[in-house]
């Protein structure tokens, strides 16, 4: 490549680091004889169906044809540049891994790349060790020159930032037309959106649906029994499929029995907490009256339900007390009218931890200790201690400082992967580095989840202003005595949002004003034999 009439540009500062960044340009004249690899990219259908594509195309194999390179194929996408993983793109690396190419082309670096750090060095290297250089019109990038890649990796940053300000500008703009009743997005199936007076109508096809469902639920079957979601799902089904085809679910029917669009209201909740309801935007095809009625009979329906007490549980963050994991409460497959409900780990973790449990072990005591807990301050206290061994907190704190240095192990073994990514001479492939950064993330998570319980329980054996009498009169300030089953329960959750469980004990974690409380419900004895 020779470059001539070199000159100084300056790059703006992107990264409010008080500098403004210089790089050298030059109007360059590329070797020709190259094998080119065309990329292009858009990242909706809508810009596909346009003119950007063919844009692109037109453009990238005229300036190819100028310079005396050799187009070998072109490859495209519909997707994020955010994505490593996207078809064109994976098949252009397989084709640069076969020694096929010598440049890849496109109209500018964000069409290859608005990758995160990890991929887009592993994007990188796969270029690199094939000796494959990254072309723009007008220019060239060579990743083997420090100069060169350091100019690719800002180009990198500067778009990846230019497309958070776009999905931030849109979101702008959808919260507008949602404050201006206007609608976007896909609408209900008995509904059409007119794009040219921006109003729905109704979809006379499928608008008979609100009205079968509601009367089912509300009024019940032909012996006056009323169905549940999945009942009403089969029934739908039995009638008519969905618009696609497929039978109806009680996914389905439940987004339709809770949905305010059906009486006209257009709402919807943002990422940044705002919630913006419109009244009056769609046809209504039942009204509010109805809507009220049937939430109050869903209302009734999972306040009288025998699985109350697991359900309220889900609320609570719950972590194993041995691998520091988080556990979620699972549904047995089987069936009934009483089904069981299993504290699980989340995700997978080598080695393993396979702690269960039956959630039956803890329902009953759960809802013992705090009729004790709000009884009165003596009864309080085979639950919560205050008088914690000095030698158990400093067995805690000598845990966390040893948890401390784990942690920071963990993080510089996920930071020294990204060596392995760019290492063109390394033995793993990229699945196996991706299983690898799964399994450090999982240990990091698990590992920041125990240093979360051993602080607390430092914290909670060095807090001296509490004792029983405090923690009776704020609970029961919180949890009124006319509360009762599923309402106090749920009244509980929001006082305490984390739990650990460990095999004989559940400890619940909260705060009383500003200090820190634990709560012990012993767990009962496994009911089930070898069954957790």
């Amino acid at each position: 490549m020779v470059v001539v009439n070199m000159d100084i540009q300056p790059i703006v500062d992107y990264f409010n680091t008080g500098q403004t960044v210089y790089y050298f340009k030059g109007t360059v004249k590329p070797q020709t004889g190259f094998r080119v690899a065309i990329y292009i990219r858009v990242s909706t259908k809508l810009q596909e169906h346009k003119f950007s594509l063919r844009a692109q195309i037109q453009e990238l194999t005229r300036y190819a044809d100028q310079t005396g390179w050799d187009t070998i194929a072109i490859y495209r996408d519909v997707d994020s540049g955010g994505k490593l993983d996207k078809k064109g793109l994976s098949q252009m690396l397989d084709d640069v891994e076969d020694g096929t190419v010598d440049v890849v082309l496109c109209i500018e670096q964000d069409r290859l790349s608005r990758l995160d750090t990890v991929a887009w060095e592993y994007l990188k290297s796969q270029l690199r060790e094939n000796n494959v250089k990254i072309a723009e019109p007008g220019s060239i990038t060579d990743l083997t020159n420090e100069d060169d890649e350091f100019i690719s990796d800002i180009k990198n940053l500067i778009a990846k930032r230019g497309k958070r300000a776009v999905v931030k500008t849109m979101m702008r703009g959808k919260r507008q037309r949602t404050r201006e009743g206007k609608g976007w997005g896909k609408c209900p199936w008995e509904y059409t959106y007119d794009k040219n007076t921006g109003r729905y109508s109704i979809n006379e096809t499928w608008s008979w649906v609100i009205g079968f469902i509601d009367n089912l639920y509300i009024n019940g079957d032909e012996q006056g029994n009323r169905l549940n979601d999945t009942q009403i799902a089969a029934r739908l089904s039995a009638k008519e499929k969905t618009p696609s085809g497929k039978d109806w679910g009680p996914h389905h029917i439940r987004q339709r029995l809770t949905s305010k669009a059906y009486h006209g209201i257009f709402e919807k909740a943002f990422a940044n907490g705002e919630t913006v309801t419109k009244p009056d935007i769609y046809p209504k095809l039942r009204t509010e009256l109805t809507w009220e009625k049937i939430q109050t009979i869903r209302n009734k329906k999972q306040k009288d339900s025998p699985a109350t007490v697991p359900h309220i549980l889900r609320n609570i963050n719950t972590t194993c007390g041995y691998c520091g994991r988080q556990l979620s409460i699972k549904q047995s497959r089987a069936t009934g009218s009483n089904p069981q409900f299993y504290f699980q780990h989340e995700h997978k973790l080598t080695p393993a931890c396979s702690f269960t449990m039956n959630s039956i072990r803890i329902d009953f005591n759960l809802d013992r200790a705090f009729n004790n807990i709000l009884h009165s301050a003596d009864s309080a206290a085979q639950y919560i201690r205050f008088d914690y061994p000095a030698a158990d907190i400093e067995k805690a704190a000598t845990e966390l400082a040893a948890l401390n240095e784990l942690l920071q192990n963990t993080q510089d073994k996920l930071d020294n992967l990204l060596a392995l990514y760019i290492d063109p001479d390394n033995a793993f492939s990229k699945d196996a580095l991706n299983n690898m950064k799964s399994g450090l993330q999982a240990e990091r998570t698990a590992q920041q989840a125990r240093k979360t319980q051993l602080e607390s329980l430092i914290a909670a054996g060095s807090a001296p202003l509490l004792n029983h009498e405090a923690v009776h009169n704020y609970l029961s300030a919180n949890v009124p005595d006319d509360l009762q089953g599923y309402e106090r329960m749920e009244r509980i959750t929001r006082l305490f949002s984390s739990g650990v469980l460990y095999e004989n004990k559940y400890v619940l974690l909260g705060h009383v004003e500003s200090s820190p409380l634990q709560i012990s419900i012993p767990v009962s004895p496994n009911p089930f034999g070898n069954k957790k």
